[in-house]
C-alpha cells in the first residue's frame, strides 16, 4: 500500500499515512485544526527509497 506524507494546507501539521487514513483525511479534514483538505495535501513517497546521501 502506498505511503503519503500529508501536509495540511491550513495549520502545517504533517505525518505520514497509508492510503486508507489518506481517504478518511479527504472526508473527515485535519485531525489537529479540522480543516477540509484536498489531493494536493497529499505527496505520495516511496518506502523503499534508493536514494542514498
Amino acid at each position: 500500500m502506498p505511503e503519503y506524507r500529508f501536509t495540511c494546507p491550513h495549520c502545517n501539521a504533517c505525518a505520514t499515512v497509508d492510503g486508507g487514513v489518506r481517504e478518511r483525511l479527504l472526508v473527515a479534514g485535519c485531525p489537529v485544526c479540522a480543516g477540509s483538505v484536498d489531493a494536493p495535501a497529499f505527496v505520495e513517497i516511496s518506502p523503499h527509497s534508493t536514494d542514498t546521501p
